[in-house]
């Protein structure tokens, strides 16, 4: 971060999103860092994944309010990054979760205006196609601390319901996430005070699991 830019009620710092790499395969080598975007509040909530064998990063970008996709040329990141906007709706983007969900790279994220939780996918293995956006809670303020995996084959997304300060849980009817959203309760508010911030999910011994 560097100069702050104010915006009469709140604003952001310009900075820059950057990835270091590690020299040696233990991470206890040297450190080279790439700046992947500059000049712009780049780099919040950034989430970062292999996708078709180069590494690609969501984050937000908060001087324009998007969601944006960073890809890199490179297997080590080294190269070029190509930077895409899959939802530049408004004001969107927080708490991104980016992962493969069948074979292609998707996104669960926050939409900031409405508060609701969105889930993004491309129609191309390396994420340079089509971005098909769509709503998976609106109710209240829901979306954050989102956490996407991958369940049984299926898309599933752990978040916080800040309305109601409740751990929820989401899973989709097909494979890419195209399908209806079923979303449940995992851990109630009303019973154990406020809870599902930070919340994380995997697959362990075959079955989901969150923590937060």
């Amino acid at each position: 971060n560097t100069t702050y830019v104010d915006l009469g009620e709140g604003g952001y710092y310009l900075g820059d999103l950057r990835y270091a790499t590690c020299a040696t395969t233990d991470g206890l080598g040297a450190w080279t860092s790439h700046v992947i975007e500059t000049g712009v509040n780049a780099g919040a909530y950034p989430s970062l994944a292999e996708v078709n064998g180069k590494p690609a990063v969501s984050y937000l970008d908060e001087a324009n309010d998007d969601l944006r996709y960073a890809r890199n040329a490179n297997a080590d990141g080294s190269g070029a990054w190509t930077i895409t906007t899959p939802d530049a709706t408004n004001s969107t983007r927080y708490y991104t979760s980016l992962m493969i969900v069948d074979g292609k790279p998707a996104i669960a994220y926050q939409y900031g205006t409405g508060s609701d939780l969105r889930y993004a996918r491309n129609d191309s293995a390396d994420g340079s196609g089509t971005w098909t956006v769509a709503s998976v809670h609106t109710p209240g303020v829901s979306g954050s601390w989102v956490s996407l995996a991958v369940v049984d084959g299926k898309p599933a997304i752990s978040f916080h319901y800040a309305s109601v300060y409740d751990l929820m849980w989401a899973r989709n009817a097909t494979a890419d996430g195209s399908g209806a959203w079923t979303v449940s309760t995992v851990d109630n508010a009303a019973n154990s005070g406020r809870v599902g911030q930070f919340s994380k999910t995997a697959i362990v011994a075959g079955k989901p699991v969150a923590v937060y």
